[in-house]
């Protein structure tokens, strides 16, 4: 697995967070509620996930900047019951970094090959959802750019365990 540290050639780099929890209604109380267990938080960390205050794939930072993360660690320790919002990010190709993810039954959000496509994947249904950017798309390669992907269908939707079979090498 290749992680990005800075810029990358490869097309295929992408952004993945995955929220460790979620805000619902109970009465009329906001009360938040962890949606990953202790077994899916160690696999991520094992994995190479980061804790993060981010919560969109475009927040995540393309450059490596050890003293930034360190205060952002530093922050999240400190403030624990504040950081409603944090979950792991991971920049890098994204294929493994999904299969790992489907198969562990982790939800997330990603945004792949420079912007151009986003992914959700629901777990409870297992649900993989593929959207194509085509703004990205324009401002990367331009209006013919935009012609030529404009076969391509706005929203995909994948049963996770088969989008698995079909991309694990």
């Amino acid at each position: 697995m290749k992680i990005r540290n800075g810029f990358v050639s490869n097309s295929s780099s992408s952004s993945f967070v995955v929220r460790r929890n979620e805000w619902k209604q109970k009465g009329i109380k906001s009360v938040e509620v962890s949606i990953l267990t202790k077994e899916q938080d160690k696999a991520l960390e094992k994995f190479g996930f980061r804790k993060t205050t981010v919560h969109s794939p475009h927040q995540v930072p393309e450059f490596y900047d050890k003293a930034a993360w360190k205060k952002e660690s530093d922050y999240l320790e400190k403030e624990k019951k504040h950081a409603w919002n944090w979950g792991y990010e991971m920049i890098c190709n994204q294929d493994e970094v999904m299969v790992f993810l489907i198969k562990n039954k982790i939800p997330f959000v990603a945004s792949t090959n420079y912007g151009h496509e986003s992914y959700l994947y629901v777990p409870k249904t297992d649900s993989l959802y593929c959207g194509i950017n085509f703004g990205a798309i324009i401002e990367t390669y331009g209006v013919d750019g935009y012609l030529l992907d404009r076969k391509a269908k706005p929203v995909q939707t994948f049963v996770g365990k088969d989008w698995v079979k079909k991309n694990t090498y």
